[in-house]
């Protein structure tokens, strides 16, 4: 199980990464009327969620999560987001290849406002990253329209 959700992490963050470096810079950090988040955004939220649960939460990297500047922090380069999707790349799958069977199946160790054992936190946090892949390649073809 462990393997398949590490392949899935790398896989998808790749995505996230190839669809963020096709937004051109003055996109990046643009939300069309009716949509709430840019690409930049939600790229900035997705680092800062997978560093913090799975990252801290599992793998005891040393990381402090600012999730208000994850939707505030404006500016940045696309190279630089790509960089940071990247990092975590590397990070998030070694973490989880890592992983015992009875690891997977104890309680997620942070503080959550539900309870889930950490193997079905796991999968939830796989849901959030497909959800917000999904917008960005949904506002990728809508900001760049020739590159569906």
């Amino acid at each position: 199980m462990q393997h398949i959700l590490a392949d899935l992490f790398e896989r998808d963050l790749q995505t996230f990464a190839d669809n963020i470096s096709k937004v051109p810079e003055n996109k990046l950090w643009y939300a069309p009327d009716g949509v709430t988040n840019s690409a930049g955004i939600l790229a900035q939220h997705i680092v800062g969620n997978l560093l913090h649960y799975i990252g801290v939460g599992l793998g005891n990297i040393d990381y402090q999560r600012d999730r208000d500047r994850e939707f505030t922090n404006t500016g940045r380069t696309s190279d630089s987001l790509v960089t940071d999707i990247k990092k975590v790349r590397q990070i998030i799958p070694d973490i989880l290849r890592n992983m015992t069977d009875e690891q997977l199946a104890g309680d997620y160790p942070l503080y959550i406002p539900f309870s889930f054992k950490t193997k079905e936190f796991i999968m939830h946090l796989y849901g959030h990253l497909s959800y917000h892949l999904g917008q960005v390649n949904y506002l990728r073809r809508i900001l760049v329209p020739q590159q569906l």
